[in-house]
């Protein structure tokens, strides 16, 4: 059986998730417990939390707030609750990213630096990010040709410079007092879901890179598995879930890693489907 500190609701991005776990939880303590109970509990008829966690209603904020007192989170937790809320109900992308900031911020990970459409070209070539992170090096040299060489694939020194100027030139690199190239932000992060040809081009970018990988890396110097599901629209919202907690574990990790770095590495995550829209429209027809 569970415990209470298993279920924090900063291990959550969304609102929904995290009642139905809240819910199977107390069902576990209490078999007594019910959408009735929580109901007459929080004076909210019982079918909404029902209604809510299946997805036929949004939560609203007032109703959130009965919820948090009836589940007696203290005035942090609140808070976040209420920015999950915000987020799952958001209208647009900019209201999205806003609660999605906040919601970084108040997990402890303010130190993440996001990058919006301003830096567009950042986004424009895989090795941009590439570079940014070989800065890190102690063997690094600020010199084009190494740059080119020791990239996978290489480029060229032209293209190194370039990239060079440019990371500089939007503040993703700049440089400390003995002139050396640093980070600007120890962490760099694009905005939830931003929407750019940029970024959808470096994503396919990196995708293309993996493919080669299989044939150009040696096994043990790589890590590449797949799966493959079938699973509904409510387990898919839930997987993309934990693949954004997951990337922030991975994120605090790598900020937690004390040692120098010895080599750069992508990891990738891809989601996507295998049936046409019409093959699924006709599969819920059925």
């Amino acid at each position: 059986m569970k415990n209470k500190q298993e279920i924090d609701i900063f291990n959550y991005t969304d609102y929904r998730t995290f009642l139905e776990d809240f819910y199977t939880h107390k069902k576990e303590q209490n078999h007594h417990f019910s959408y009735r109970s929580f109901g007459q509990k929080t004076g909210v008829a019982p079918s909404v939390l029902k209604d809510v966690i299946t997805g036929r209603r949004n939560l609203t904020l007032s109703i959130m707030e009965r919820y948090a007192a009836a589940m007696k989170l203290n005035k942090r937790e609140s808070r976040y609750f209420e920015i999950l809320v915000r987020f799952g109900n958001s209208k647009n992308n900019n209201e999205k990213n806003e609660a999605f900031i906040d919601m970084i911020r108040m997990r402890g990970k303010s130190g993440i630096k996001f990058l919006g459409i301003e830096h567009y070209d950042f986004f424009s070539k895989w090795y941009h990010s590439a570079i940014r992170e070989m800065v890190t090096l102690p063997d690094f040299k600020e010199d084009p040709e190494w740059i080119a060489k020791t990239l996978n694939p290489p480029i060229t020194p032209a293209q190194a410079k370039k990239a060079l100027d440019l990371l500089l030139s939007i503040g993703i690199l700049t440089r400390d007092d003995k002139g050396t190239l640093i980070q600007k932000d120890a962490i760099i992060s694009s905005e939830y879901e931003m929407a750019s040809s940029a970024l959808r081009n470096f994503h396919s970018q990196m995708i293309s890179l993996a493919g080669e990988a299989i044939e150009n890396t040696p096994r043990q110097k790589r890590e590449i598995s797949s799966l493959t599901l079938g699973m509904s629209e409510r387990f898919y919202e839930r997987l993309k879930e934990r693949i954004r907690i997951f990337k922030e574990e991975i994120l605090n990790m790598i900020v937690e890693d004390k040692g120098d770095s010895d080599t750069i590495y992508q990891v990738n995550f891809q989601l996507f489907p295998l049936l046409s829209k019409s093959k699924n429209k006709d599969k819920k027809e059925t």
